[in-house]
């Protein structure tokens, strides 16, 4: 997804025109747990975050210092990865933050590549491995993907002989959407819910919300997001079909190619066989003339085998 643009450009249609109005509607009916809208919620809101981030972790003394939106990581060896929000609080701890309503985009090795890219950002050749960071993997998900009915999970490596902490300070927490009770974990999976300012629990929440969605030039600005957003993803969706067909065609090429390679090989090996029995079929003649044998007498003197008298005796 492209980065959010603060300086978006006037609607891209007359604000009148029947799609611009459903894109105001998806506009208004969108809540944080659409990363879209939570990307453009907490763009440069270190207050916001912090919020969300205190709640999370159960605290109330972390500062957030720096928020990044779709902040992207390049790799030069493979997949790069593009983070929702990258925070950092005051100690230097880093929080990637990534919602999902759809659970494929919560997996486990998801996460896992998460940590790896967040860590691919900082050591430089030379440089010690404890100028690593402490990090944070963090999914808001819709649904309880992990499945065991708990509001949070916290996961970290251990050593399995002895039940104590591998103390690398990597960490993953998935945060289950699905728990709405009224702790206050549950009362922010409710606002992440809501598409109403008015029915958030959390002011300084609901004050951001309105503020999105009651401003023209939000809107609009958050309609064109939308539509380049749109635009981007069915671009992307074309070229992946575009690779998925280019593979197609490739792997369809290397079985005809190896379709041919096996009818060339048969057809040499059919030659060969050929060639062999043209070579006995002479030897025989040759034995049966030379030496008045009979073609059975002739067969067993150069080692054909009785079961093939019959097809030799066919040829002679």
């Amino acid at each position: 997804m492209k980065t959010v643009n603060n300086n978006a450009n006037p609607p891209l249609l007359p604000k009148d025109d029947a799609h611009w109005q459903l894109l105001i509607a998806k506009v208004k009916s969108m809540t944080l747990m659409d990363d879209i809208f939570f990307n453009c919620f907490m763009e440069d809101d270190t207050a916001a975050m912090q919020y969300v981030l205190n709640i999370i972790m159960e605290r109330h003394d972390l500062k957030v210092i720096s928020v990044k939106t779709q902040y992207a990581v390049p790799n030069i060896y493979g997949r790069g990865v593009r983070f929702d929000v990258l925070a950092i609080d005051q100690y230097g701890r880093e929080y990637n933050f990534e919602v999902q309503n759809a659970s494929g985009g919560a997996a486990p090795k998801r996460a896992r590549y998460n940590i790896d890219m967040l860590d691919l950002r900082h050591l430089k050749a030379g440089d010690d491995f404890d100028d690593l960071p402490e990090t944070y993997v963090i999914f808001i998900t819709a649904k309880d993907v992990l499945g065991y009915g708990l509001p949070i999970y916290h996961i970290d490596r251990h050593i399995n002989e002895l039940g104590v902490q591998f103390n690398d300070m990597a960490h993953i927490i998935y945060v289950n959407g699905e728990n709405t009770s009224a702790t206050p974990l549950g009362m922010l999976m409710q606002d992440f819910q809501n598409a109403d300012p008015n029915k958030m629990h959390s002011k300084l929440l609901a004050d951001k919300m309105k503020h999105l969605k009651s401003l023209d030039e939000e809107v609009c600005k958050m309609c064109n997001i939308v539509e380049e957003y749109v635009a981007e993803r069915m671009a992307e969706a074309k070229a992946e079909l575009a690779r998925a067909e280019a593979a197609r065609a490739e792997s369809e090429a290397a079985r005809v190619k190896s379709e041919a390679a096996r009818a060339e090989s048969e057809a040499a090996r059919v030659k060969a066989e050929e060639k062999a029995a043209t070579s006995k079929l002479d030897s025989i003649k040759n034995l049966m003339k030379n030496t008045n044998w009979s073609a059975e007498k002739a067969m067993e003197a150069i080692g054909i085998p009785k079961s093939d008298f019959t097809q030799y005796l066919a040829l002679l």
